[in-house]
């Protein structure tokens, strides 16, 4: 029995084309999850100024912080989409008292608001909060 031989013209180049949209469409399905989410924590987030609910940012850098010291909303700081590779995207917050917040010190929000908003959307596997000292960041 005589074999048969297949050659497919252009088929690397179109299966890459198809990965390119694939992480584009994966990106922004993750932006907009996360951006629901980050909606969720702000809520969450006690307010007396509105300093802490204004500082938290969507990011692709993991260290990078703002602090809204004049309590207005500041906007997130994200690169257009990729589409050679899937992003990982971080929420934080340069409030230097965030933690304490987040410990329980207001009466406005129970301790640990940012974990239980989070997990109202994700599985988490891995770490879910990090304090990074100030000198661990850039602070914006």
């Amino acid at each position: 029995m005589a074999g048969v031989s297949f050659k497919l013209i252009g088929a690397a180049k179109e299966f890459e084309k198809l990965d390119k949209e694939t992480k584009r469409e994966i990106n922004n399905i993750a932006r907009v999850q996360a951006f629901d989410t980050m909606n969720k924590v702000k809520q969450s987030t006690p307010i007396d100024t509105g300093r802490a609910r204004n500082s938290w940012i969507l990011t692709t850098e993991k260290n990078k912080f703002k602090d809204a010291k004049n309590g207005s909303n500041l906007p997130s700081f994200l690169p257009p989409v990729s589409d050679d590779r899937i992003e990982t995207l971080y929420l934080t917050n340069g409030t230097p008292y965030i933690e304490n917040l987040n410990q329980g010190s207001s009466r406005q929000a129970p301790s640990r608001f940012i974990e239980t908003a989070i997990l109202g959307t994700y599985t988490i596997d891995g770490v879910l909060f990090e304090t990074i000292n100030k000198d661990g960041g850039e602070r914006i």
